[in-house]
């Protein structure tokens, strides 16, 4: 519980800095109450399924796309702008924590189109499967997540990129800010992902690429979904889940 809560702690500082720059960006942040090591209360996301259940319940579900263009028909265009906002927000925060177990029951849709993740079990240092590296990419962007932006040739996958750049920038701005959440817990911290402390911290420091012109960032981004779309690791391990939890 005080790993989810360290976790919300920075998607919650990203999130301020992103909405004081004015960026587009979108993020949902929740609140998380520890009362042990192992309880506490965790808030309820309200209109939302997961992408594993929606695949599953929903009648005659072929693709994300079609599920988009279904369930918001005329409103499309709408729920397919706040996907890919919220796409290029938790395409960062995962890039960033080096998030992992990015499983579809993992990730949420919420009746506005936006996407959400959820469970922080492993990030920064840790991994399902221990240093296997099941989740190699800086982000999970399979070509099912692509489609609904219309493809890696569209308008709104521009966009994407553009959010992308928005929003790395201005987390670099306050870089110091961030990785002090970090520094506050300190290396006797008992959490997994901060067990190797100064391995944590460096690679945190390390993906904000602090040494990089703003100018070169760009290509630096088009290098991570370079890295990120349609990675092979990623769909393995979406077959993975499948085959050992039923996770689609």
């Amino acid at each position: 519980m005080r790993q989810e809560y360290l976790a919300m702690q920075l998607i919650t500082k990203i999130k301020q800095i992103w909405e004081n720059a004015l960026l587009s960006l979108y993020l949902c942040s929740y609140e998380i109450k520890v009362i042990s090591n192992y309880m506490g209360f965790i808030e309820y996301i309200p209109n939302t399924l997961s992408i594993h259940s929606i695949k599953k319940n929903f009648p005659n579900f072929s693709t994300l796309e079609d599920f988009y263009r279904q369930n918001w028909g005329h409103n499309f265009e709408e729920a397919q702008k706040n996907y890919v906002q919220s796409m290029a927000g938790y395409s960062l925060v995962c890039y960033l924590l080096n998030l992992k177990d990015r499983h579809n029951g993992n990730i949420l849709l919420d009746s506005s189109g936006h996407i959400i993740h959820i469970d922080f079990g492993f990030f920064l240092t840790t991994s399902p499967g221990g240093n296997m590296g099941f989740e190699s990419a800086p982000f999970k962007l399979t070509q099912e997540m692509t489609d609904v932006m219309g493809g890696s040739e569209s308008d709104m996958f521009q966009y994407f990129k553009m959010l992308l750049l928005q929003g790395f920038l201005e987390m670099r701005k306050h870089a110091n800010a961030l990785i002090m959440v970090l520094e506050a817990m300190g290396n006797t911290c008992i959490l997994g992902c901060l067990q190797n402390y100064d391995l944590a911290l460096e690679g945190f420091r390390e993906r904000l690429q602090l040494n990089l012109t703003d100018a070169k960032c760009m290509t630096y981004i088009d290098d991570l979904i370079y890295q990120s779309l349609g990675n092979w690791r990623t769909s393995k391990y979406d077959d993975f889940q499948y085959l050992t939890n039923g996770i689609l």
